[in-house]
């Protein structure tokens, strides 16, 4: 649509007449506008107004009305000035060109030469020269460093002025130059603020002080090069920047009767970096290493800081230990020129020590110690009795020291001796660790009652392994041991103690080979010690993999197993070759990884193990059951079969059941008491389906039945095992139990404890032994080795495929966060309501947990403000900018011919939503807690075939259960606490079934909860990540602390 024409012109009494010409898809219009002022009185338009009444506007008088006020608005603004900040703009850019032009035709060559100035109180500084034949002195940096970076000009004198750049300097000196302007630059900004505040008149600035960090920089710059260096006495001379070695004369001669002196050349300088000393020697001005400069330091720290006089005497009972500490340091670096002094007399006596070990009396070990230096010897303990004339060795003392008192806490003044007596521990790890430590210290002596005690290797283990009805038999021997001395040692094994004490003193390690790998085997089967002590171990089959995993891995056992116990290892590791047959109706639905599944809960049923089928939601749990229920109907007609589920998915099963196989007897649980009694009485062979809270009514009518397979599904349901759903399930005989679930682990570990306590009682141990060994030290330790054991026992019984492992059987979906920004009162009153919430946290008596009710609620009054604040303010009549955000998407997604999925946890929300739906035109489906189920199927099944472009749901009761493949943008409206269920919202249409790449929108209410709350999910990492790749994100796990961070 474009306007041709249009022209003004005075109508009545200052009324204006707009006359318009319209093109719109090949046809011609002619509008007619009458404006008084501001105000549009009338409007008029050739076109036929199909639909509309005669006082609403066409399409084309909106166009042209808005096409002249933005006309009117140009030709009445007021004169537009333009800012200084352009003019700058303007005027820098054509100046830099200029400049660029200009130097093109400058000169080039230009050498930045520096001048290095001791001062005297060590520091340094530098001054600058710059030319070619002539050199000029730089009387101002900071000016110089101006016209480099604005490509200004300078003149120096007759024979140079130029505009300065980088590229005028010779290439050696660029480095130097972007180092001067690094330095100018960091000074201005410090001197600015300095000068601001203490109104110091700027002046030149000709020189710049090096700190110790930059002298490091400068003569990395400057090595291989020429430097002008001015000494304290303002005399110059041109030296030589080298990093090699150049060893220091040093001078020793006799001084006195009794004394030496050390001296170094006057002329000889030297200054520090941070990490390398400087030294002047002639003409050469060398740079340290590193490592050399930290052997030299202290030396020339003390040596060269008097500038008159590089000289200090020594008198000669000091000598040995100035040789010692010393001399030996600096021998390397340096040229020593000794006069009339013999420096080898001067060498004290290495320290020598000794280490005598006996055993007087049973649990007691001592030893006497002995350092000696030449001929003196002496004990650490007659410290006070060494003569002064002994030049000693106070580091090898104190090394010495150190790690005597490591091993000794004791000591006999009568015998002189340290000790240890009736301490296991310290002996062991004496002689375990500590021996190595002495004999390296010195010569070590044993007695020979010492020398019986003494820590033995592990003994070599063998296990045999015996699979018989259900149970696992195991047979542990130890070479060198009697069968009674090994069971004892395993009986009182403690993972905390690395060795055992047998009678005869010695101490046998348990913290090593096969002996670590039959008592962790032990400790993680929690085999009975009264049977273990009789030399019996007998575990049930399910800790068969386990068994394998942890034998196969250990080192130091030799592992023997029965033909019976490799089948059953082998069958549960090579699922996909296993020989069950797919039912023939199903094989062309299945999917490759379906069939696994299947195959995997033969696998288990065939060993009668339960299992955790726990695929990512919408990869089809539901028909890898129903081919297993449908396979064994097949092989035995007269099978039942229970599955027990949440309500609102009752009749899903029902259908699915029918849908794939409708030769499977199905009956679902319904109606009241009497109705749900007669089913119960009647029913026969094939599929029985139940909710769980009917289960716990109808519990006492199914005591008489018994079941080939009881499938959960949902099984989170009994995530808690003390209510009675979860009571309920475990009291079903059935023969086989699966679980079915996308998140096993919602937010305590102690669920998917519960959920096995239901497939295969006391699989995990007693929920005390369960959280003793696992939930507390993983959730509380992180102790990986927990997790891993975990992993151990649970992997096998566990087939979780995510999305991403099937990814050539399904589209990929797309996830997007969509942030909007809260207008001015939405805004203020969201940050009222967090402030107050804030303040209630802070000054809460007790716990989170105890409050988590009333901060439940501010925190969910929060959200709802994000979402919109008519959901809390009745009397709200501003902008919701999130609704607004989310109408643009769905206008958008309708538009480009896609069918939508919306979710959000508060079903007020939703029908705001829906008010905004119905005033846009738009048609829906709404699906809440509220609606039947009856309805809940007919909605699902209409939204699939029929034309209305949305969907709009509420969390809880839409997020599982529905299968809506038809649609393929999801939006998410708020952001849930779990994750988990989030995600299973997303999976209804991003299942089995869809044949489009779903797109995911997350809308986030920018700076709020909202985001924190985002941030949160992201960085989380919880237990059922860790344990089976699952998400969640819980508010009682939050501290007080996070929650703050939430509102801030």
């Amino acid at each position: 649509m474009k306007i041709t024409e249009m022209k003004t012109s005075t109508f009545w009494k200052g009324e204006l007449g707009v006359q318009a010409s319209v093109e719109d898809a090949g046809n011609h219009y002619e509008i007619s506008l009458f404006v008084k002022g501001s105000q549009l009185n009338g409007y008029s338009c050739s076109c036929v107004k199909t639909g509309l009444k005669k006082y609403v506007m066409c399409e084309h008088e909106k166009f042209v009305w808005e096409a002249w006020q933005k006309e009117q608005a140009i030709k009445n603004g007021r004169p537009v000035m333009t800012s200084q900040e352009i003019r700058t703009m303007i005027r820098e850019y054509t100046n830099r060109e200029v400049a660029q032009i200009v130097q093109e035709g400058e000169v080039r060559g230009i050498c930045l030469i520096p001048r290095l100035i001791l001062k005297r109180d060590g520091g340094t500084s530098l001054e600058f020269k710059i030319g070619r034949d002539r050199t000029y002195v730089v009387k101002d940096l900071a000016e110089f460093v101006h016209a480099v970076e604005s490509g200004t000009q300078i003149s120096y004198g007759k024979t140079l002025s130029f505009h300065h750049s980088l590229d005028s300097f010779v290439e050696e000196d660029r480095p130097l130059c972007a180092f001067l302007m690094e330095l100018v630059n960091v000074y201005q900004e410090h001197f600015e603020q300095f000068r601001k505040s203490s109104f110091v008149t700027v002046k030149e600035l000709r020189e710049l002080n090096l700190s110790r960090g930059n002298r490091d920089r400068f003569f990395k710059l400057m090595e291989g090069r020429e430097l002008e260096v001015e000494d304290l006495q303002g005399n110059s001379m041109q030296m030589k920047v080298r990093e090699e070695l150049i060893p220091i004369p040093v001078q020793i001669e006799r001084a006195g009767r009794d004394g030496v002196k050390i001296h170094v050349d006057e002329n000889i300088y030297g200054f520090s970096g941070e990490t390398r000393w400087y030294v002047g020697i002639g003409l050469h001005l060398m740079c340290m290493e590193p490592l050399v400069s930290a052997q030299m330091d202290i030396f020339l720290s003390q040596m060269l800081k008097d500038r008159r006089s590089h000289t200090m005497e020594i008198q000669d009972r000091d000598m040995p230990l100035f040789y010692e500490r010393v001399l030996k340091k600096i021998l390397p670096y340096t040229q020593m020129d000794v006069k009339d002094i013999d420096l080898e007399s001067y060498r004290p006596q290495e320290l020598r020590a000794s280490f005598s070990f006996d055993s007087p009396a049973s649990g007691v070990l001592t030893m006497k110690p002995v350092l000696s230096y030449g001929d003196f010897s002496f004990q650490p303990i007659e410290d006070d009795k060494v003569p002064r004339t002994v030049c000693r060795d106070v580091p090898g003392e104190f090394r010495i020291s150190q790690v005597i008192t490591r091993y000794f806490k004791y000591q006999d003044e009568q015998s002189q001796t340290l000790l240890i007596r009736n301490d296991d521990d310290g002996m062991y790890r004496l002689l375990n660790e500590g021996m190595k430590e002495f004999m390296v210290l010195g010569e070590v002596y044993m007695s020979d009652s010492a020398k019986k005690i003494r820590v033995l290797p592990p003994p070599s283990v063998e296990v045999r392994v015996q699979a018989q009805e259900g149970w696992l038999n195991l047979d542990v021997e130890a070479d060198g041991m009697t069968s009674e001395q090994f069971q004892k040692i395993l009986a009182g094994y403690d993972p905390k103690k690395p060795y055992y004490r047998l009678k005869s003193g010695e101490f046998l390690r348990l913290d090593a080979g096969g002996m670590v790998t039959v008592a962790r085997l032990v400790d993680g089967l929690e085999v009975d010690r009264a049977l273990l002590a009789e030399g019996k171990i007998r575990v049930p089959a399910f800790r068969a993999l386990y068994l394998d995993s942890v034998l196969k891995e250990g080192s130091g056992i030799t592992f023997y197993r029965d033909n019976l116990f490799k089948a059953l290892v082998r069958g549960m590791k090579s699922v996909e070759d296993s020989d069950y047959e797919i039912p023939e109706t199903l094989r062309p639905v299945l999917r490759e990884y379906q069939k696994t599944g299947y195959r995997w809960m033969r696998t288990l049923d065939a060993w009668s193990f339960g299992g955790i089928l726990a695929d990512d939601m919408g990869l089809g749990k539901t028909i890898q059951v129903i081919t297993l229920l449908l396979d064994e109907t097949q092989r035995n007609p007269d099978s039942a079969f229970l599955i027990v589920c949440p309500a609102s998915l009752v009749y899903n099963w029902e259908q699915e059941i029918r849908r794939f196989a409708p030769a499977l007897p199905v009956q679902t649980v319904a109606g009241n008491a009497g109705e749900r009694e007669a089913v119960l009485k009647e029913v026969g062979p094939g599929v029985l389906i139940t909710s769980y809270d009917l289960l716990k009514r109808d519990v006492m009518w199914y005591q008489d039945r018994k079941f080939r397979f009881q499938i959960l599904d949902e099984a989170q349901y009994i995530k808690n095992p003390a209510t009675q759903g979860a009571k309920a399930v475990k009291m079903i005989q059935s023969q086989t139990r699966f679980a079915l679930t996308g998140t096993p682990i919602e937010n305590r570990l102690s669920e998917l404890w519960s959920i096995f306590e239901y497939l295969m009682p006391g699989f995990l141990h007693t929920y005390s032994g369960f959280k003793k060994k696992f939930e507390l030290p993983i959730v509380r330790d992180g102790d990986r080795r927990a997790l891993e054991d975990l992993r151990r026992l649970t992997g096998p019984f566990i087939l979780r495929r995510m999305k991403q492992d099937v990814l050539k059987e399904l589209p990929e979906k797309l996830e997007t966060v969509v942030y909007s920004q809260a207008e001015a009162t939405q805004q203020d009153l969201y940050r009222a309501s967090a402030m107050q919430l804030k303040e209630e946290i802070q000054n809460m008596d007790g716990g989170i947990g105890e409050n988590r009710i009333q901060i439940l609620a501010g925190l969910t009054r929060l959200r709802q403000i994000c979402c919109d604040p008519a959901l809390c303010y009745t009397n709200y009549r501003g902008a919701s900018a999130k609704l607004d955000t989310c109408v643009e998407l769905i206008q958008g997604g309708i538009a480009g011919g896609h069918k939508i999925l919306l979710f959000s946890q508060f079903t007020s929300m939703l029908e705001r939503i829906a008010t905004r739906l119905t005033k846009e035109g738009i048609s829906y489906h709404m699906l809440t807690g509220s609606t039947p189920k009856e309805e809940r199927i007919r909605l699902a099944g209409a939204f699939q075939s029929d034309e209305v472009p949305i969907f709009l749901i509420s969390l809880k009761a839409g997020g599982t259960g529905l299968n809506l493949t038809s649609a393929d943008i999801v939006i998410h409206y708020d952001p849930w606490w779990n994750v988990a269920a989030q995600n299973q919202a997303t999976d209804r249409t991003h299942r089995i079934g869809q044949e489009k790449q779903v797109s995911v929108f997350k809308l986030i209410m920018k700076d709020t909860i909202e985001e924190s709350i985002l941030r949160l999910q992201e960085q989380k990492q919880d237990l059922a990540r860790q344990v089976i790749e699952g998400e969640t994100l819980s508010l009682t796990s939050l501290s007080r602390e996070e929650l703050l961070k939430l509102l801030s």
